[in-house]
């Protein structure tokens, strides 16, 4: 099928389809081309793109699978609907209203018919314990929780089960990552199996990634990741408190803080030893601002400055609260 598209160098295509799609400018339902030297991304007509040429090109369409919502819903209660799930590796990850628990066989079923890569189907509980760790159960498929996940060319090997990970911070870590020049000096502080943390390795040059987290399990993954990909020479994965660690790494060029439930417990330890912090947190629409004022009041208790350079919706969370990432400056 003939489509528009913009041409551009092998190692800027991924940055440009992520900036096509979150523009909403790629052609999903059309394959990608490439050759020995450009790749060529198909966008939707009308598309103005400043500073690039566009052209007309022959592409593959994408096969369209079955909506797994096509095979299942019409066998349950009328009106009700199935939300859609996150997919890491070869699990999908389902959450399900109440009335919808006792059909999870069969939703589960339908969503391995409708995907061929999906293995495993689990139904999320929510988040449970001091960890952050999903309550999850699988409903379909193999029994197992333990997946390999790619991210950005980074291999991922996590346990949904026992660590929690989110592929729809993707293009997050992405962005976070071309923030981190080469040389700078990176704390992870609440790292996970440490995606954040590898991200960053891959697509900068840092010359240190401090990965911590106070979870055993996900530091188990983390080493194993940090070792699969090899960054063993820039990534340094920590077990512990970061209110213990932090205090002996010295300054950083950036500090990531994603505890989104209690990021502001650890602001005043982040502001002594930051420049720039990126900080999440699961916050009411309406108490945004006040937030960022209390943040700058806790940075001046240390000493400090802090200029917001930019905050953003990153997430729903609930009909009055959502997930913001800001990116401070303490100075």
């Amino acid at each position: 099928m003939e489509s528009l598209c913009i041409a551009v160098p092998r190692e800027k295509a991924e940055k440009v389809r992520q900036e096509m799609m979150e523009k909403k400018l790629l052609r999903t339902d059309l394959k990608i081309r490439h050759d020995g030297q450009y790749v060529y991304i198909p966008v939707v007509d009308g598309a103005d793109i400043k500073d690039a040429a566009l052209k007309k090109m022959d592409f593959e369409e994408v096969k369209k699978e079955k909506n797994f919502r096509e095979l299942i819903e019409p066998n349950l209660p009328g009106g009700v609907k199935i939300s859609s799930f996150d997919v890491i590796g070869d699990i999908a990850i389902v959450r399900l209203p109440e009335e919808l628990i006792e059909h999870k066989g069969k939703i589960g079923n339908a969503i391995l018919s409708a995907h061929k890569s999906i293995k495993v189907v689990c139904m999320d509980n929510g988040v449970v314990d001091d960890y952050r760790v999903r309550d999850v159960k699988v409903i379909a498929g193999e029994e197992r929780t333990e997946t390999l996940h790619k991210e950005h060319g980074v291999k991922i090997k996590v346990d949904i089960a026992k660590v929690y990970y989110s592929p729809r911070l993707a293009t997050e870590r992405y962005r976070i990552a071309r923030y981190v020049k080469e040389g700078d000096v990176v704390i992870d502080m609440f790292a996970g199996v440490a995606p954040f943390s590898l991200i960053i390795a891959k697509l900068s040059r840092p010359s240190r990634v401090y990965a911590i987290d106070i979870n055993p399990v996900a530091v188990k993954y983390a080493s194993l990741n940090v070792k699969e990909n090899k960054f063993g020479n820039i990534i340094e994965v920590i077990e512990g408190d970061a209110r213990d660690v932090v205090p002996s790494l010295g300054k950083a060029d950036h500090i990531i803080m994603n505890l989104p439930h209690s990021s502001h417990e650890f602001f005043s330890l982040a502001a002594r030893h930051g420049k720039i912090i990126h900080y999440y947190e699961i916050i009411e629409k309406n108490r945004i601002e006040e937030r960022f004022k209390w943040l700058r009041k806790e940075a001046s208790n240390q000493g400090k400055k802090m200029d917001v350079m930019h905050w953003r919706i990153v997430g729903s969370y609930s009909p009055s609260k959502v997930k913001i990432g800001a990116d401070l400056l303490i100075h």
